[in-house]
């Protein structure tokens, strides 16, 4: 008797401990989620200082801000500066090109290691509130200390532009003026690129210049100043010269309430 008992236990214990095992078998985990995050906040001065971001264009160069120790988060990072030469005294009409900017290349140092290049103005917006901005510009006379001391109907037309837009996305790229857009002495500030709501963020160049037309200038020994065709300053006959230089002062401002569309 005492045989048989002890079987029908053994029996019973095996027919448990299978169950067991068939149950940890289908609780088995071979996927799960878990979660990433990061966080952005605007750009301030303890991020330090920003760069000028050259437009896509050959050769390399390194631009200084237009205002040294600018950090954001909204700026005016460069901007255009125009020499229209030294030109001969003239009673007709005449239409000078801009003398192109030049630039030094990136890891070099000294004047002969400046090429010409584009112009362009930039804004970077690092606030990252999509709440658009608009960038105008205005001419006051050019004037001089000597007897006809103001250049009377000067006039400076942007002949035309394109947009560079450092972004994944191009279609939150700002506008350019329209082809033609002129200044005059002081006349209203004209908007030379607009990013709407919901666009504009990051870096955007409004650029004036073909770099291709400048390398080739720059090539050929025949020529001894570069000129930049899209800047032109126009002065009238009439306007009476004196044997001197005249200067003008060019004020670009950045609207925080982005205007009509440009």
């Amino acid at each position: 008797m005492k045989f048989i008992r002890l079987a029908t236990i053994a029996a019973l214990s095996t027919t448990i401990l299978a169950g067991a095992a068939t149950a940890v078998s289908a609780a088995e985990v071979r996927e799960v989620t878990t979660n990433g995050q990061v966080e952005f906040r605007s750009a301030g001065e303890e991020d330090g200082e920003l760069e000028v971001i050259p437009p896509e264009v050959d050769p390399d160069v390194e631009i200084d801000p237009e205002v040294e120790g600018t950090t954001g988060p909204l700026s005016i990072m460069k901007a255009a500066t125009m020499n229209f030469g030294s030109q001969v005294i003239s009673n007709q009409d005449q239409v000078y090109n801009m003398i192109a900017e030049m630039q030094q290349l990136r890891g070099t140092e000294g004047d002969e290691n400046k090429v010409p290049y584009v112009s362009f103005a930039q804004v970077q917006d690092l606030r990252g509130t999509n709440e658009g901005w608009d960038l105008q510009v205005s001419l006051s006379d050019f004037t001089s200390n000597t007897q006809n001391n103001v250049l009377t109907g000067a006039e400076i037309t942007f002949v035309d532009s394109y947009m560079d837009y450092v972004g994944s996305n191009q279609e939150n790229a700002p506008v350019t003026h329209e082809a033609g857009l002129t200044l005059l002495p002081n006349g209203a500030a004209r908007s030379v690129m607009t990013a709407a709501e919901t666009k504009g963020a990051g870096a955007s160049s409004v650029v004036w210049g073909d770099q291709a037309d400048l390398d080739a200038k720059f090539a050929d020994d025949t020529i001894e100043v570069v000129e930049n065709e899209l800047i032109k300053l126009s002065v009238p006959g009439s306007t009476a010269k004196d044997a001197t230089t005249y200067t003008s002062t060019l004020t670009w401002e950045l609207n925080l309430t982005p205007g009509d569309e440009v």
